[in-house]
């Protein structure tokens, strides 16, 4: 049932007003700003009828208008209905320049306040399916990807483009920027959208495991094969193979890649059978291959028979306001997966994410917001809960024990590292001295 909070000092109004309602609302009242604001918190309550005479000054309306301050601070969108005789005329229109949605005369002709709650719920209504249109129309007809700044309709422009075709495709740009999410893109926009969907992370698997996983093997092939396996290639068939980190395929499997991009035929290792695999190529890196090339650890030819198309992603820091539009949609999207109510940002939580840096990009947004949805209790969530520093630059709650503190540092150690090293996975692990597949870990672990 759609609920209503009543705010009047009179107790005699409340009641009335409380019994008149009841029939088609969970009605909720307060007889002070306090208990006002802690229903409206805890119960989340859209809209609210205000009386702006609040104890301890019952005759201005200091109370009430604070009151109308905090619901708006809290929820945006909640619509606060100013109950007001004629004596508080002009404080009650001071009330609408600071947000109220109306003002309803007193003596309370309860019928015509039915009708006026009702017709406010509808908005209500009509608004929360406005905001879901804009983020699916924001989605731009590819699954999951939001950008409207002109950096990503660049992107989305070359998407379409290719997508019809089957040449190869190479994705460049930092961690966590989405490559997975363009690739899937073109995969479902393209002919073979009914296929396989198959990626692998070159970086992520160790070297030995590799060509198995790349091109599969026969029974005996070598300790440890006790039965015959196919790889990611024949598992694409008929469909799209992602290569993601791509820059950090060993040379003699750049070999291998190579020759199958020119002849579309793998074979097993210790198998001696050619198979066909009619397949689609997209790849990715967040390294810069040009120079790698230069450096001769990536094959020239191999390089130029995968960037047919090049798909530059821009790092979230540069695509204007499409920060806040993607932290907005991972609220209601996360909400749905968690089955939590959805909340909203605060001000000052809009301005911290505006001004951060985000060295993880995309997949840093997703660990702060989804964590920060669980973490906060009111239905605003607010620049602490998503850890980042407010305008004034205080941080969020300092660590509380060794284990957070400890965390804290090797998150930055990492952020920092990952952006001296331009998101290099090869060079970051060496200058922190552990294994590509342990920085995995622990970027997946901290969102980078």
């Amino acid at each position: 049932m759609n609920k209503i909070l009543i705010v009047d000092d009179d107790e005699q109004i409340r009641k009335q007003i409380k019994w008149a309602l009841s029939d088609d609302f969970s009605v909720f009242s307060a007889g002070d700003r306090s208990t006002a604001l802690e229903i409206f918190r805890e119960e989340q309550i859209p809209v609210v009828l205000l009386d702006l005479g609040l104890p301890p000054h019952p005759r201005d309306a200091v109370e009430g208008l604070q009151a109308l301050d905090e619901m708006i601070e809290l929820d945006p969108l909640a619509k606060i209905i100013i109950v007001s005789g004629n004596s508080e005329r002009q404080n009650a229109l001071a009330a609408i320049d600071k947000g109220a949605h109306d003002i309803f005369p007193k003596p309370v002709d309860l019928d015509e306040l039915k009708v006026v709650l009702h017709r406010v719920y509808r908005r209500l209504e009509l608004e929360k399916e406005s905001i879901e249109e804009r983020t699916l129309a924001q989605r731009v007809s590819f699954e999951e990807i939001i950008g409207t700044s002109p950096q990503m309709q660049e992107v989305f422009a070359t998407v379409r483009k290719v997508a019809g075709t089957d040449i190869p495709v190479l994705i460049t740009g930092e961690s966590g920027t989405g490559k997975e999410l363009i690739a899937n893109a073109i995969h479902n926009l393209s002919e073979r959208k009914n296929g396989p969907f198959i990626a692998i992370n070159c970086g992520a698997i160790p070297e030995t495991l590799l060509e198995s996983e790349l091109f599969g093997h026969e029974k005996g092939s070598f300790t440890g094969a006790t039965t015959q396996r196919k790889g990611k290639l024949e598992y694409a068939h008929e469909g799209t193979l992602f290569l993601d980190e791509i820059g950090d395929l060993l040379p003699e499997l750049q070999v291998k890649m190579l020759r199958f991009l020119q002849e579309k035929v793998i074979e097993r290792i210790g198998g001696r059978q050619p198979i066909p695999v009619n397949i689609r190529v997209i790849a990715a890196t967040n390294q810069n291959l040009d120079d790698e090339v230069k450096a001769n650890r990536f094959r020239e030819d191999l390089y130029f028979r995968l960037a047919v198309v090049k798909v530059s992603l821009p790092p979230l820091r540069e695509r204007e306001n499409d920060v806040v539009q993607l932290a907005e949609h991972l609220v209601l999207a996360f909400s749905k997966e968690l089955k939590r109510p959805p909340k909203k940002f605060s001000k000052q939580a809009i301005e911290a994410i505006r001004r951060h840096d985000w060295p993880g990009n995309v997949r840093e947004l997703q660990n702060r917001v989804k964590r920060a949805l669980v973490l906060t209790d009111g239905p605003t969530i607010g620049p602490a809960a998503l850890e980042l520093q407010e305008a004034n630059g205080s941080a969020g709650a300092p660590a509380a024990t060794l284990k957070e503190a400890r965390e804290a540092l090797e998150r930055e150690l990492l952020s920092n590292s990952l952006r001296d090293n331009n998101g290099n996975i090869s060079k970051t692990a060496k200058a922190l001295g552990i294994s590509r597949p342990t920085l995995y870990d622990l970027m997946a672990r901290y969102g980078l």
